[in-house]
């Protein structure tokens, strides 16, 4: 591992403990959440240009349906259905959690790794789009209940996390593109501190729930490593490629999914349980970061394409 490995354990699991401690400046932050999500995607959407998007949809779109498919069909099936066995008050949480969308710092996550950021993108912008129909439908054929949230006001909340970094981002490449460098060049540390913003907004509101449930969080730990994992198994596999930054984008894009959106989900449900599974899940989500950014640096330099 080298020193840039060393910064991203600290900066990503710094922040969630700096949440912890501090619970009362944690909510605060939690409330500029969705701002810092589409500062994120702003960055992604910078660093590649509209014909990469293109090209990338033109020659891996068959691959990106099947993936689709398993990030908010397959793999929440399996994973309710699995959990139900097992520890059935888990069941619709983890069902919440598996059947959510990409996330919008997935693309980011994805360069580090070096791999296919445009891929691993247009899987964020698909999936978002999907998710306020698929997650209530699978909540209803699956566990035959029904989400009770407004899903319009979910829909608008995606349609603004999307399309505002995107219409800024095409603003900045139209009408100064002079910045992309240097905005380029400054996206990395950029996205280190939003990161860190967002992790250290994220749990700090559970704290007395984690306190007061120590079962239950043994439980989401054990569940939640073991979803990351089956995720990762599921991605690595959802592509016939065999070029190794294709292979991090599909994974990569089952991984890294939006957890956040679940805590806030989770929290105008009234479903403590499944907000404390998708605030634990950061802790496999991070260290597939590290794991896959270590083995990237290990992988001989022709082997990386893409």
């Amino acid at each position: 591992m080298g020193k840039k490995d060393y910064i991203l354990i600290v900066v990503l699991y710094g922040s969630i403990l700096a949440g912890l401690l501090f619970p009362g400046m944690s909510a605060t932050v939690s409330g500029i959440i969705k701002y810092l999500m589409m500062t994120m995607l702003f960055l992604a959407f910078i660093k590649i240009s509209p014909i990469d998007i293109g090209r990338n949809l033109m020659s891996n779109w068959a691959e990106m349906i099947f993936g689709t498919l398993v990030r908010l069909i397959i793999a929440p099936a399996v994973a309710y259905w699995v959990t139900l066995a097992f520890y059935p008050p888990l069941a619709l949480p983890i069902l919440l959690l598996a059947g959510t969308s990409t996330g919008v710092s997935a693309p980011f996550f994805t360069s580090l790794c070096q791999g296919n950021i445009s891929y691993c993108l247009v899987m964020a912008v698909v999936t978002s789009l999907f998710l306020p129909i698929s997650l209530p439908v699978m909540v209803k054929v699956l566990s035959h209940s029904t989400l009770g949230f407004d899903l319009s006001a979910m829909t608008l909340f995606l349609t603004m996390i999307i399309f505002i970094p995107l219409g800024a981002a095409l603003a900045v490449r139209l009408l100064v593109p002079r910045l992309l460098e240097p905005m380029n060049r400054m996206s990395y540390p950029i996205s280190l501190v939003v990161i860190a913003g967002i992790n250290f907004g994220a749990l700090g509101r559970y704290v007395p729930y984690l306190q007061a449930n120590p079962e239950q969080v043994i439980y989401c730990v054990i569940f939640a490593i073991g979803l990351a994992l089956t995720l990762a198994f599921l991605g690595w596999n959802s592509t016939m490629s065999r070029d190794w930054a294709d292979k991090i984008a599909a994974s990569g894009s089952q991984i890294w999914v939006n957890n956040i959106l679940i805590i806030a989900l989770a929290v105008q449900i009234n479903q403590p349980l499944a907000a404390t599974l998708s605030a634990i899940y950061m802790i496999p989500f991070y260290g597939l970061v590290v794991f896959f950014s270590v083995l990237t640096n290990r992988v001989k330099p022709a082997s990386i394409t893409g």
